[in-house]
């Protein structure tokens, strides 16, 4: 009896897993509230960090993007605490070029790549 409880316990996280979206497929698919983890490499040093965007408006061909204020030492970071806001220059990305940033681009130093989508 225990043995199907812990079963029962474990079937929606198990769930969540099959269901879950790959990042091409969620960039496939962008929704408003999606946040964009793109990791990065500081310029001159070894370390990786990870900034973080905001998608908060959804266009046919573009999705249009606020950044956070600060980068993190983890893609786990609390959203909250990272302060997205709107910029003066509002940063648009066609649904070609979300695609681009899954693969590091030739010449980038920062070695950037789009890692995941967090989705609420």
């Amino acid at each position: 009896m225990q043995k199907i409880f812990r079963l029962l316990a474990l079937a929606p996280l198990l769930a969540a897993c099959f269901d879950s979206k790959s990042v091409e497929e969620q960039i496939a698919d962008p929704e408003v509230g999606d946040v964009y983890v793109v990791q990065f490499q500081p310029a001159g040093t070894a370390a990786t960090r990870y900034f973080f965007y905001h998608l908060y408006r959804v266009a046919p061909d573009s999705v249009y993007l606020h950044p956070a204020r600060t980068d993190s030492p983890t893609p786990d970071a609390d959203l909250r605490q990272l302060s997205f806001e709107p910029t003066p220059t509002t940063i648009a990305y066609t649904r070609a070029e979300l695609r681009e940033l899954l693969q590091q681009q030739p010449g980038d130093a920062t070695k950037s790549q789009l890692i995941r989508v967090r989705r609420p």
